[in-house]
């Protein structure tokens, strides 16, 4: 019996996790609109999925830091915009931003990134415009005994 790939591409502007049940932009606000994000202008972008009901939904979101770290996949290969290497998987198009915003907050001033070259989640202030996206996702991961080696 084949293996089931874990993202599949629903060629309708979402691509779908098998292991955790979401469902991501298949771009990110950079690959859609041309443009580094604030935290608050990923929301926007997230809201405009909604209105769009890109891929017949309207519950796009920005991502927890958990759900975020489920697209780091260390063996994936695949580009940023600049050309370097991103851990996240190839059914997502090259050219995203190698960054991407989390809804979740320290303080009212700062948010979450996780970026894709290294792995790492940090702090940034939310109104800082150097070089973020968002993927945005909908659904909701519920970890199991299937996916309990997902960061």
């Amino acid at each position: 019996m084949a293996d089931v790939p874990r993202f599949t591409d629903a060629k309708d502007g979402t691509i779908q996790d098998t292991r955790t049940g979401l469902t991501w932009c298949r771009e990110d606000s950079w690959q859609s609109e041309a443009k580094w994000v604030t935290w608050d202008e990923a929301i926007e972008h997230a809201r405009r999925q909604c209105d769009l009901k890109l891929g017949g939904y309207n519950d796009w979101r920005l991502p927890t830091r958990e759900e975020a770290l489920t697209l780091l996949v260390p063996e994936a290969s695949n580009k940023d915009k600049y050309g370097s290497d991103i851990q996240l998987p190839s059914v997502f198009p090259e050219g995203s931003l190698p960054t991407t915003w989390t809804q979740e907050g320290i303080t009212g001033n700062d948010s979450y990134i996780l970026d894709f070259r290294n792995g790492e989640v940090r702090s940034l202030f939310k109104s800082k415009t150097g070089r973020m996206a968002v993927r945005p996702v909908r659904g909701k991961w519920i970890p199991d005994s299937k996916n309990s080696d997902l960061p």
